[in-house]
């Protein structure tokens, strides 16, 4: 950020000549937003004292706003339609985050500062350059990765603060599509929701068998291996939020916009943008049997590759919601029967009670019946970073041997978690996809050669059979990869792109063309006459269409 423009935002938000100053050259200096705290916190009281309320998205849905001894008071909106008194402690340390892309926002009446990632792990750069991390790619450098891509997971995942009394972790504050739509049409914005969830999109491709045992609707029965519902959220970090908010990239008209003024692509996210998709189980009194949940565990990548939903796992985890405990570390191959080995706690998972607020909304949302005290747990997460041109993608899932998780993780990719991760978040294990193939090649004109890179996540892809891939290519011009199993995140989204002859009132359009994994130019003749999404599908998943 230029001093000129840290300036104005600091003056705004009512911080002294010599705050500026201080928080100026820290920026300018490359510090990140923590050390930039830190330097604001070291000047006198009236010289780094925010003044008056400084700027965020809270103020969408808050008002009486004022500030006292470095604390932020407000009015502000629940999910309830009621009101409550929020205050938001150390301000001045906050408006650190800010500066650096981050945000204020109203968390069902609660105040969060939010980061556009925190830096729970000691030496996380975010975002980290392009020129680095390409050095990792082309060298071949997978430890740097897997070092890089942890201490992305170990930012997400750290408490950014409490909601009703409950702890919130940091990505749980992003926004969601259905408040960033709402903001580009109105000058007020509801206040954000935790679990905004619904049935996951690119079921709409799969066979009718692994849609029904995973969208998450029906009577909530479960298989013999367990629950196999699941539901998606997607979220932005403030950059990302802010970006499309601005460009007003969720409206078709837009996009339409864009191609008749000659764009063929939109205009690209910013680096330190990140989007995830994460994935829950809703555990309610329809699959719990004596305070147990079963839900199937993953038994790794078949051989020979093969569609491979959760209902074809025979495998089973058993979750006991009645307490806390450290819990086992295998699953339940062929579901023989609970024990301490593959049994474990809520605290083994990230996982939330469900409030009366959360348990309307997703009831409807998912056609199950969910009721305040209920939990969701998550299972699965996808994270893509804009740090370098075609994103870093990095993919997580629950794991009950986290040390020694199956492919498409390994145990070299588990040694590499920082130690900061709290039980919890310690209990998923990891795959990354920073390049189609390998060794790598160039993001434009290279060539479909080499060996695989293979990531996906066992709860979103993994069900995926030859139908779902609209386009494939063999690597080496005879290798095949045609399953779920045998999927490339980068691959897969760098086809992201609206085409203005298709029809996106047909839903099950908003998912094509999805693709394996092989090498693809970023100018590839399939973008012919189409407007690029930067790789993210989820602006056509959401898009609203022209009325």
């Amino acid at each position: 950020m230029g001093v000129r423009k840290m300036k104005n935002l600091l003056k705004v938000a009512g911080i002294s000549v010599l705050a500026a100053a201080l928080g100026a050259c820290s920026a300018e200096d490359g510090a990140g937003p923590d050390q930039a705290a830190r330097v604001q916190g070291a000047a006198s009281p009236e010289a780094a004292a925010v003044q008056t309320p400084p700027p965020g998205s809270y103020r969408l849905s808050c008002n009486n706003l004022s500030v006292n001894d470095d604390v932020l008071y407000a009015s502000c909106r629940k999910l309830d339609g009621g009101t409550a008194s929020a205050r938001l402690s150390n301000v001045s340390g906050c408006l650190g985050q800010v500066m650096n892309g981050g945000d204020i926002g109203n968390i069902d009446g609660s105040l969060i500062c939010i980061p556009d990632l925190p830096k729970a792990a000691p030496g996380t750069v975010f975002p980290e350059s392009e020129l680095t991390i390409n050095g990792w790619v082309y060298g071949g450098d997978e430890q740097a990765i897997h070092r890089h891509a942890w201490n992305i997971w170990a930012g997400l995942t750290q408490q950014a603060g409490t909601v009703d009394g409950q702890p919130v972790r940091a990505f749980e504050t992003w926004a969601t599509p259905s408040n960033m739509i709402y903001r580009m049409h109105n000058e007020t914005a509801p206040p954000q929701r935790r679990l905004d969830l619904e049935p996951a999109r690119q079921l709409r491709n799969v066979s009718p068998q692994v849609a029904a045992t995973a969208d998450g609707q029906g009577s909530g029965d479960v298989s013999a291996d367990g629950d196999t519902h699941i539901a998606v959220s997607v979220a932005y970090n403030p950059p990302a939020a802010r970006h499309a908010i601005n460009n007003r990239l969720f409206l078709e008209s837009t996009l339409k916009q864009l191609i008749k003024d000659g764009y063929t692509d939109i205009p690209n996210f910013p680096v330190n943008a990140i989007t995830i998709k994460p994935v829950y189980k809703v555990i309610n009194a329809a699959n719990t049997v004596n305070g147990i949940y079963t839900f199937p565990g993953w038994p790794g990548t078949p051989e020979p590759a093969k569609a491979f939903g959760e209902s074809d796992w025979d495998a089973c985890v058993y979750v006991d919601v009645t307490g806390l405990g450290r819990g086992g570390n295998s699953i339940d191959a062929g579901c023989q029967g609970r024990n301490a080995d593959n049994t474990f706690y809520l605290n083994n998972f990230i996982h939330h009670p469900v409030t009366a607020a959360d348990a309307e909304y997703l009831a409807a949302q998912l056609s199950v019946k969910v009721e305040a005290g209920d939990y969701v747990i998550l299972v699965g997460m996808h994270v893509a970073t804009r740090e370098i041109k075609r994103w870093a993608w990095q993919t997580f899932w629950w794991s009950a041997n986290p040390d020694a998780p199956y492919p498409p993780s390994s145990q070299a990719i588990a040694a590499a978690r920082p130690a900061v991760l709290d039980e919890a978040a310690a209990h998923y294990a990891m795959s990354v996809a920073y390049s189609m193939v390998s060794p790598a090649q160039p993001i434009t004109g290279g060539e479909n050669v080499g060996q695989p890179v293979i990531s996906y996540n066992p709860h979103l892809e993994a069900g995926f059979d030859p139908g779902v891939f609209q386009i494939s290519r063999p690597i080496n011009g005879t290798d095949r990869y045609d399953y779920g199993v045998q999927t490339n995140c980068m691959t897969c989204h760098g086809l992201a792109a609206y085409d203005p002859t298709v029809d996106y009132s047909n839903d099950a359009n908003r998912e094509k063309p999805y693709a394996t994994d092989f090498y693809m130019s970023l100018d590839d003749a399939v973008f012919d006459g189409k407007l690029k999404l930067d790789f993210a599908w989820s602006i056509l998943g959401v898009m609203e269409l022209d009325k």
